[in-house]
């Protein structure tokens, strides 16, 4: 069972006091900041010829995706290759689905599932690479007594609607008997750290838990107001818009391996590319979370470009296809896309 709420209902039901306040004003604070930048182009690299400016959707709540891409934004790997790129931030991979429909963005960061849910919509994009890999989890509050989702029967949960980690924890939901024994409500992702710092013994406001993904899950454990109830991997994809794709096919080869070449960056110094991140997503983290969030996606440690793996591989292409498939059983998406049609394996170094 899956519900929505409006932001400002959800966050005044979840504490009065003035520590509540003080946090629930930060967050109402960044989602605000995520909201208006999501409304327009961020600074890029100027164009030199090479081809169209590219407009790069991405997530500043996201880790690793956000240090590969501040390691893109504060680098001159792009420029190098005379690829143009504005960048435009959105608080989780739903809006920017409904963005790349739009037309308003010409490449989608974002987990498999958003992208999955935009290609059963709509032909006019493609999937060019592998991402990264990024932990997903569900969290209760330190003072919970749950120790299973079993143990959440007949309670609130809050996920990102529309996101990786939302499909995930349905598919758990219905694995364990518990999809319509659990009310699952909509939480944006920027709105999670701001809900979880409001506090709670037992639970957070009417909030049993929340399934979420890192910084968010980082961060929470890390300053002691949540635990992590049961973690995962999640997979990430790279989408460009099919017109680009047939157009400009150099234009993405190009891009890709610049994208390629930052993993390789910010391995070879990772502290300054995780302080730049923090800058930008004012999720404070210790080097310690950010090993622990990088552990998940191999390439983070890549010390030179021929370690780099974001190809799409038939085994990767299967596992996409399975995930398909449960989105279309949990009434995610209504149409599976072909992804022999709709995923080009030729670009990706």
């Amino acid at each position: 069972m899956s519900t929505s709420l409006s932001p400002l209902r959800r966050l005044s039901r979840l504490g009065t006091s003035p520590g509540a306040r003080r946090f629930l004003g930060a967050a109402l604070s960044l989602v605000l900041v995520f909201m208006l930048a999501g409304c327009q182009d961020g600074a890029g690299s100027p164009s030199n010829g090479k081809g169209p400016p590219l407009r790069l959707g991405w997530q500043p709540p996201w880790a690793n995706q956000g240090q590969i891409v501040t390691v893109l934004k504060t680098t001159d790997l792009l420029a190098h290759d005379g690829i143009a790129v504005e960048y435009v931030p959105f608080t989780y991979g739903g809006p920017m689905g409904e963005a790349a429909l739009a037309g308003r963005i010409d490449i989608m960061l974002a987990g498999d599932q958003p992208v999955l849910t935009l290609l059963s919509r709509s032909d006019d994009w493609r999937i060019v690479a592998r991402m990264t890999n990024y932990r997903s989890a569900i969290l209760v509050p330190l003072q919970s007594p749950a120790t299973s989702l079993e143990d959440l029967m007949g309670m609130r949960i809050a996920t990102a609607f529309g996101s990786t980690t939302h499909r995930d924890l349905m598919r758990m939901l219905e694995d364990a008997g518990l999809k319509d024994e659990v009310q699952v409500v909509n939480v944006d992702q920027a709105e999670q750290a701001g809900v979880i710092a409001a506090g709670g013994e037992e639970t957070w406001g009417e909030l049993a838990a929340i399934a979420s993904y890192d910084p968010t899950v980082a961060a929470s454990v890390q300053k002691s107001r949540a635990k992590i109830l049961k973690a995962w991997a999640s997979p990430g994809l790279v989408a460009v818009r099919r017109e680009i794709v047939e157009q400009h096919p150099d234009l993405v080869r190009s891009f890709l391996r610049a994208y390629a070449q930052a993993f390789v960056a910010y391995a070879e110094t990772p502290e300054v590319f995780d302080d730049r991140y923090t800058t930008e997503s004012r999720l404070a983290l210790t080097a310690a979370d950010y090993r622990a969030i990088a552990a998940f996606e191999p390439n983070m440690q890549a010390r030179a470009l021929k370690n780099v793996n974001i190809r799409l591989t038939e085994k990767f292409l299967q596992q996409l296809d399975r995930n398909a498939d449960v989105a279309r059983q949990l009434g995610i998406i209504r149409q599976k896309p072909d992804l022999k049609k709709m995923a080009d394996v030729t670009l990706a170094p």
